[in-house]
């Protein structure tokens, strides 16, 4: 027989156990989290219509969108620039901005405060952290125009990153409107202003001379893009906010004031571990952002977990124009941190065993599982018909090989019904507990 590939389709994966219980825990926390600060969980279909995916400002994004062929007799009378009208969603915010325009009159006010968890694709070359299937976790404040939305946006996903165990995380962050004011003395053509952004947000992958040279590919002179990218570097020099520096180069007061109110951030006692760096180096390749945007990572690890900023503009396209800011944690980069940290929720159980002599005794030990179920433990039941012995020393080794930190029990009904526990792990007290629970009559 031939051998059969079984592997999920290029970029795609499947998740085993211990990486859907990691990815349930986060879920689990940001949830929690966010909803504590007043967001609510909302949802929106995979599928959109290409128009609006294409064009929405979603930069280099846009050319990765998976397309959807049309069905049936539409597919066969469509010429072939017209083959697909659907594609898959490559991001939340574009899906979010129409949703808002949609449902707005149910929605029961101006101000919406979303959360999303879900899955998006991008047709990408495939690298370690990076998939064309992968989750995305945003919070959005949709009308609210001043930076109070930034700040709470900004708090919210410290504190569920924080309280998911995440260490020593860097926010590095700059604004828009610094950015077109700086283009506007440089004097760059509006036609080439995209793609030195997108030029300049490779800073931190490409040396300085490849991104100045990308910058000159766009038709700028060479002379223009090395003091370009030396101001841009001077000015964030040492990654504070100096009123001082910004007045001297022009930036507008409440572009400053914005700046000057994320960092004061920095002074909550609750994010002393979260350094706050002001980096005019810092782009967000979306081209729909138009106020504060942010990215957050961990230096050790190498690359960001997180990112936003506020993008006022995009609703328009959707006929309900409204201010709106978000926030998008790398969900799949930080479940790769736990990962790799050794994090696994599965090690924590209290798990009781529970052999079988035969299947007819399911409904006899049922009582006694729903017992150490109420009491917190999770039972399973064995009717393999291996003996006792040989399940317990299975147990045993599994227990010794996982490093598990749970009590863990086994119990040998038998044709008699004399239950019998034995310790597999924990200490011989926690199955004292457990022994009490088996011996306790209806």
């Amino acid at each position: 027989m031939a051998k059969v590939d079984t592997s999920p389709s290029r970029g795609m994966r499947d998740l085993l156990p211990r990486e859907v219980a990691i990815r349930d825990h986060m879920t689990s926390v940001i949830l929690d989290t966010y909803r504590e600060a007043g967001f609510v969980k909302i949802e929106t279909p995979a599928v959109e219509d290409l128009d609006r995916l294409i064009g929405s400002g979603g930069g280099e994004n846009e050319k990765l969108v998976f397309k959807i062929l049309k069905r049936g007799e539409k597919l066969e009378s469509a010429n072939e620039g017209s083959l697909a009208d659907l594609g898959l969603r490559f991001d939340l915010t574009v899906p979010l901005s129409r949703y808002y325009a949609h449902n707005f009159a149910k929605l029961g006010g101006s101000t919406l405060r979303s959360i999303q968890i879900g899955p998006v694709w991008r047709a990408e070359r495939p690298q370690k952290g990076r998939y064309r299937q992968f989750v995305q976790c945003d919070i959005d404040i949709i009308g609210e125009a001043s930076i109070v939305a930034e700040l709470a946006l900004i708090s919210t996903t410290l504190r569920a990153l924080g309280r998911i165990g995440i260490p020593s995380l860097s926010l590095r962050f700059n604004h828009r409107a610094l950015l077109d004011q700086i283009l506007d003395f440089f004097e760059i053509d509006s036609d080439a202003r995209s793609g030195v952004l997108i030029a300049l947000d490779k800073l931190d992958k490409l040396s300085k001379e490849e991104v100045a040279k990308l910058i000159v590919d766009l038709g700028v002179m060479p002379a223009v893009a090395d003091d370009l990218l030396d101001q841009m570097v001077a000015l964030g020099e040492g990654g504070l906010v100096e009123r001082d520096r910004l007045a001297k180069v022009g930036i507008a007061d409440n572009v400053a004031d914005d700046l000057v109110a994320i960092a004061a951030l920095a002074q909550d006692g609750e994010f002393k571990d979260v350094s706050f760096v002001f980096d005019p180096t810092v782009i967000r390749g979306m081209g729909y952002y138009t106020g504060p945007i942010f990215e957050l990572s961990l230096p050790q690890f190498g690359f960001s977990v997180g990112g936003g900023g506020r993008y006022d503009t995009m609703l328009e396209r959707f006929g309900r124009p409204a201010p709106a800011c978000g926030f998008s944690i790398g969900f799949e980069r930080v479940a790769l941190y736990l990962e790799e940290s050794g994090f696994d929720p599965l090690l924590d159980r209290n798990v009781v065993h529970i052999r079988l002599a035969d299947a007819s005794l399911f409904t006899k030990a049922t009582p006694i599982a729903a017992r150490l179920r109420e009491a917190g433990y999770v039972v399973d039941f064995d009717g393999s018909g291996r003996k006792a012995e040989a399940l317990l020393r299975g147990y045993r080794k599994g227990y010794e090989e996982s490093g598990r930190r749970g009590v863990e029990a086994f119990i040998d009904f038998g044709d008699d019904d004399i239950v019998n526990v034995s310790r597999v792990g924990g200490s011989e007290g926690e199955i004292d507990l457990v022994r009490g629970l088996v011996a306790t009559k209806e």
